[in-house]
């Protein structure tokens, strides 16, 4: 048993390094949430989840392959707070819980591996630039910080876990945010522009030396307003990730990636100050450099719920 766990995380290693599994880098994966801007001393409470698969090495934009890893997983949990401080700042913060990262092996006789727990909480902060009635337009930016959190170097049965499952992403991470709405003449009609660039620092951990490379993500979102209720919408998403590097700046030649996700949403508002969202990422354009595991799908959903404490500290005026 113990010369099967040892011959796995050389193996780990060697494929962390050259066959990266960068579909399950280490860190809280994209997951979309409120970006829209919030009224004063409004506070909105987002419990989400995200479950993705991946089961296919990719060579450039082909299919090949690798007998190594068979699939991976993770389930994902993600709890969001976000609170209007002034009518133009509003402050968000999150966290993430992952109940398991799993690799699979081709080999029979190979176990799999899991890590699990929190990984990073993040802190943004989003200001309203502009916003017109008449145009119907809001133009929100919003700067942010991931702070690895959670647990790194994580063991298991007193294995050294590859990079791959580890929970949380062993290094701080700032975004920068930039959130366009778009209303028309027909109110049922709205269009959202997200984009996003994330710079990971480097891992220098008691066993990684590793940096990420900068992530950008373009997302466009057209919405239907089927009733006050029932919303649909249709997104196209972008995420561009660059090369990673290790020890002696040295590139390492199979990370990174340009995916294109067509991502239909749907959500259902219900009670007044609840609603709930299911959305799908399926991949429909993909290129990695080198050799890679690619993401199959993902599935996520949000419930959310939102309350003005104005209107509540109004409440308790007029019943006192």
């Amino acid at each position: 048993m113990i010369r099967k766990w040892f011959l796995l995380i050389i193996l780990s290693v060697i494929y962390t390094y050259n066959v990266h599994a960068q579909c399950c880098s280490a860190g809280n994966p994209f997951f979309y949430g409120e970006q829209a801007n919030i009224g004063h001393k409004q506070l909105q409470v987002i419990a989400g989840y995200k479950y993705s698969l991946s089961d296919q090495y990719y060579h450039n934009d082909s299919k090949v392959e690798i007998d190594f890893i068979y699939k991976a997983w993770f389930n994902y949990l993600n709890l969001q707070l976000i609170y209007g401080l002034t009518p133009r700042i509003s402050i968000q913060t999150d966290i993430g819980y992952f109940t398991n990262r799993t690799e699979q092996y081709k080999k029979e006789d190979w176990e799999s591996i899991t890590g699990y727990g929190i990984g990073d909480a993040g802190l943004t902060v989003r200001y309203l630039a502009y916003k017109s009635f008449t145009r119907k337009l809001s133009i929100i930016p919003s700067l942010g910080v991931k702070f690895p959190v959670g647990i790194f170097d994580q063991e298991v049965s007193n294995v050294k876990l590859p990079i791959t499952v580890q929970p949380s992403s062993g290094s701080f991470k700032y975004l920068l945010n930039l959130y366009i709405s778009k209303t028309f003449k027909n109110p049922k009609y709205n269009l959202v522009f997200f984009g996003s660039a994330e710079f990971p620092q480097l891992i220098d951990s008691e066993n990684f030396y590793y940096k990420f490379g900068n992530m950008y993500l373009f997302s466009l979102v057209g919405s239907y307003y089927f009733s006050d209720k029932l919303t649909f919408g249709l997104e196209v998403r972008n995420e561009n990730r660059r090369k990673a590097t290790r020890e002696n700046d040295q590139i390492v030649e199979s990370s990174g990636f340009n995916i294109v996700y067509a991502v239909p949403h749907i959500s259902y508002a219900f009670a007044k100050k609840w609603f709930i969202a299911v959305n799908a990422d399926i991949p429909v354009y993909k290129y990695y450099n080198g050799i890679q595991l690619s993401n199959k799908f993902a599935i996520s959903a949000r419930l959310s719920w939102r309350i003005n404490f104005d209107k509540e500290i109004l409440k308790e005026v007029e019943i006192n």
